[in-house]
This record gives structure tokens, C-alpha cells and sequence, in this order.
């Protein structure tokens, strides 16, 4: 693992030098660190990294998978690992690609240790292998929520009245609030009237996406 090549790509400037810090501790050889898909592209031009390491959320643009996909368009066999605060990639974009083969989704959550991050970088090397290695993370179990269902809690968690998403989504109220009351079984939010519910799912949509409330 210490002669693979590593790239980091994180719009975070704090926490992409704090990464490559960590990492490089453990021996690890760092040859280039990017905020954007035009930096990470051009250090992949360059450097032919073995491995890539992106966050999820690169804020305005692509995204940390549309990255991994145009890395892995130019070079087969870069190995992906892909780093998030969102436990479904679906809390931020119901519209997404799906993940590159042969990658790795870890929640930023579940990492309090950088022995972690290491553990999956040799995961993804022996992968580009063809290699089956012992699981180090359990798989990642996605939200229990449709598409649709992602889109109407993400517009819960913004604040719009249940008119409203009504009208965004051309269907009635009643429809609406029947899926509301689908999403908040589905996420395991008993019905209390000591509480409201769209509160509740506010919450609950915070803390999947790795956000305080």
C-alpha cells in the first residue's frame, strides 16, 4: 500500500490539509490535493494517481462522484474512495450517478480514526486487483426512501408548506401529506401530538446528512 499513489480532492481547504496530513503519517505517499474537477484532473494528467479520495460534496459543480467518474473515464483503473457526511448520497441530489464500480462510500461519521481512512485506501488498492480483502466497514445500507420520498423530505427540511410542494411537484396536498406520513413510518417518527412532525423530520434529515440540529 505505501507505493500507491494517492490524490485527494476536497473543497474544505482546513480539512483537505488535515487529511493529507493524517494520511501521510501512515506512510502514505500524497501526490497531489484539489478543491475542483479542473485541479484533481489536471494532477491525475500529471501525477496518474493509483488511488483517488474525494468528498462527496464539492459544493457548486460537480460533485465528488461526477469527479471519480471523469477520473476513472481517463484512467481505468484509479482506484475510488468516496468520503461524506450524507449516509445516502441521495440527501443531496436525487439525480446523482450512480457510485463507479469498484468504489468505496465512507460517512465521514464513522471515521474516528485515521487508521480507517487507511484501511479503506488498501481496500480500494486490492480492488483495483481484482482482489477480495476482509471487509473492514459493514456495507452501507441506504436510507429506506424512494426517490420521490428523498426529494419531498429534502423540501420538508427547507421549510416549504405542504402547498407548496404540492405545487412544485404538480399533485395534490392530500398526496403530499400522505407521503409525509409514508416517509415518517419509513424513519421510524411515532406519531405524538406533543410533537411536530415536520420538526421531527427536519431532525431526522439533519442528522443523516451529518449536520447538527
Amino acid at each position: 500500500m505505501n507505493r500507491a499513489k494517492v490524490l485527494v480532492v476536497e473543497d474544505d481547504n482546513f480539512t483537505r490539509s488535515t487529511l493529507v496530513a493524517a494520511i501521510r503519517t501512515q506512510g502514505i505517499e500524497v501526490v497531489g490535493s484539489a478543491s475542483n474537477a479542473r485541479d484533481a484532473l489536471a494532477i491525475q494528467a500529471r501525477y496518474a494517481p493509483d488511488i483517488a479520495m474525494l468528498d462527496f460534496d464539492l459544493g457548486p459543480g460537480p460533485t465528488g462522484i461526477d469527479v471519480a467518474h471523469a477520473l476513472r473515464s481517463r484512467q481505468p483503473n484509479i482506484g475510488i474512495l468516496i468520503l461524506s457526511t450524507f449516509r445516502d448520497p441521495r440527501l443531496l441530489s436525487t439525480k446523482l450517478p450512480p457510485l463507479p464500480s469498484g468504489s468505496l462510500y465512507l460517512c465521514k461519521q464513522d471515521i474516528d480514526d485515521v487508521r480507517k481512512i487507511v484501511d479503506q485506501l488498501l481496500m480500494v488498492n486490492e480492488r483495483r486487483f481484482g482482489r477480495v480483502v476482509r471487509k473492514i466497514f459493514p456495507k452501507r445500507e441506504a436510507i429506506p426512501l424512494t426517490e420521490m420520498q428523498m426529494d419531498i423530505l429534502s423540501l420538508v427540511a427547507k421549510g416549504l408548506t405542504t402547498a407548496e410542494i404540492a405545487r412544485q411537484r404538480d399533485v395534490s396536498e392530500k398526496a403530499i401529506e400522505n407521503t409525509i406520513s409514508r416517509i415518517s413510518i419509513q424513519l421510524g417518527i411515532v406519531k405524538d401530538s406533543t410533537q411536530n412532525q415536520r420538526v421531527q423530520l427536519t431532525r431526522a434529515y439533519m442528522r443523516l446528512a451529518g449536520k447538527s440540529t
